[in-house]
Parts: C-alpha cells; sequence; structure tokens
C-alpha cells in the first residue's frame, strides 16, 4: 500500500508559540483539520492544545525530518 505523508502542527493558537508540536503522520488520504484532531486524540491529550494545521509532505522531507525508525508500526489515518 501506498502512503502519503502529512505534517501536523498541534498547539494553542497563540501566534508565536514556541511551544507547538509538529508530527508526522502517514494515510491513504488527505485528513481535515478536524479528522486530524480525533485521529492525534491520545496525542492532542498528552500536549495539549489542538490540530492548527494539516500539510502534505513528499517522503523524501518526511524522513529527513521525523524518526521513521518504527514507521511500520505508525497508525494509517483513512484505513
Amino acid at each position: 500500500m501506498e502512503y502519503k505523508y502529512f505534517e501536523v502542527c498541534i498547539g494553542d493558537g497563540s501566534k508565536e508559540s514556541v511551544n507547538d508540536t509538529w508530527m508526522c503522520i502517514r494515510g491513504v488520504k488527505t485528513p481535515s483539520v478536524q479528522e486530524a484532531e480525533q485521529f492525534l486524540a491520545a496525542d492532542i491529550a498528552k500536549f495539549g492544545g489542538h490540530v492548527l494545521n494539516v500539510s502534505p509532505i513528499d517522503r523524501k522531507t518526511a524522513e529527513s525530518c521525523y524518526d521513521f525508525s518504527y514507521e511500520e508500526q505508525w497508525p494509517v489515518f483513512g484505513i
């Protein structure tokens, strides 16, 4: 199965927050902000805030920015 990759920003929405958390998720379709919020509910509970943005990124960029050591264990959005 071919996956798409997305960078998700979780934060409180303040203009220049240094506390935003950026995550990479994979999926078979593009999640809306609301769908990403549901998909990442446990992470949001841990870090606080809410999903501010979902941006598609290519695999090469994702691999250069995030740890892919356990990618095979990542949940997949849209399945």
